[in-house]
C-alpha cells in the first residue's frame, strides 16, 4: 500500500513540474567554446575538460522536462562573435563585446570561457641534490553577461608551479583547479538557479 501511495505522489509531483515548466520562462543561455588567446596551445583533451566543467556548471538537473533552460546552438554563437567584433573594430576585449553578444542573441546569460595563459617545461637543477625541475603556468578567465542583474562580468584565477617535477604541478592538473576557481568567482552556477528561482 506504501508503495502505491508513493508512487501517485510521484507520479502527481511529475505532473506539477511538466505545468510549471510549461509556464516558466527559458533561460536563454549563450555558451561559447572555450577561446584560447595565449601563445600555446593546450591539448585537446584539456580543452574538452574544461569544456566539461562549464558544461557542469551551467547544468540543471531534469532540464528536458523542467525546461528552465534553452542553450542557443554554438553555430549561432560564434557567428554573432563574429559580427560583434566587426563591428566594434580592431581587437576588442572579450568584456567589452559580452553585453552586445547578449543583445545580439536575445541571451539572458552569456559565458564566455578563456584560456588567457598556458605553459609548461622543465629543466635541470643547479643543485646537486635536486633533479628534473618543473615550471607551469596556467590562467583562465570567464567573461559575460548576465541580464537579470544587467551585469558584466570578468573574473580570472591563476596557477604557478615551480619546483621539482611532481604530478600535480602538471599544468593540465593547474588548469582543472583554476577553471574551477573562475567559474565559482564568476558564480555561473548561481546565476543559472538565481533565474530559475525567480522568473515565472
Amino acid at each position: 500500500m506504501r508503495r502505491v501511495v508513493l508512487l501517485l505522489f510521484a507520479l502527481v509531483m511529475m505532473v506539477s513540474v511538466t505545468a510549471s515548466a510549461a509556464e516558466r520562462v527559458p533561460l536563454r543561455v549563450a555558451q561559447l567554446p572555450i577561446q584560447v588567446t595565449c601563445y600555446n596551445q593546450p591539448e585537446q583533451q584539456v580543452l574538452e575538460r574544461l569544456e566539461r566543467q562549464v558544461d557542469h556548471s551551467l547544468h540543471v538537473p531534469l532540464n528536458e522536462t523542467l525546461q528552465a533552460v534553452e542553450f542557443i546552438p554554438e553555430a549561432d554563437c560564434l557567428k554573432a562573435l563574429k559580427e560583434v567584433a566587426t563591428e566594434l573594430g580592431g581587437k576588442p576585449d572579450f568584456k567589452d563585446m559580452a553585453r552586445p553578444l547578449a543583445e545580439k542573441l536575445q541571451a539572458d546569460l552569456v559565458v564566455i570561457p578563456i584560456v588567457a595563459g598556458y605553459e609548461q617545461y622543465t629543466y635541470m637543477s643547479w643543485n646537486w641534490d635536486r633533479g628534473q625541475m618543473l615550471h607551469s603556468y596556467v590562467s583562465i578567465r570567464i567573461v559575460g553577461y548576465d541580464r537579470y542583474t544587467d551585469e558584466v562580468f570578468k573574473k580570472r584565477s591563476s596557477r604557478r608551479y615551480d619546483d621539482e617535477y611532481m604530478p600535480y604541478g602538471e599544468v593540465r592538473r593547474l588548469a582543472g583547479e583554476a577553471m574551477d576557481e573562475s567559474l565559482r568567482r564568476a558564480r555561473v552556477h548561481d546565476r543559472v538557479w538565481n533565474w530559475k528561482t525567480n522568473i515565472r
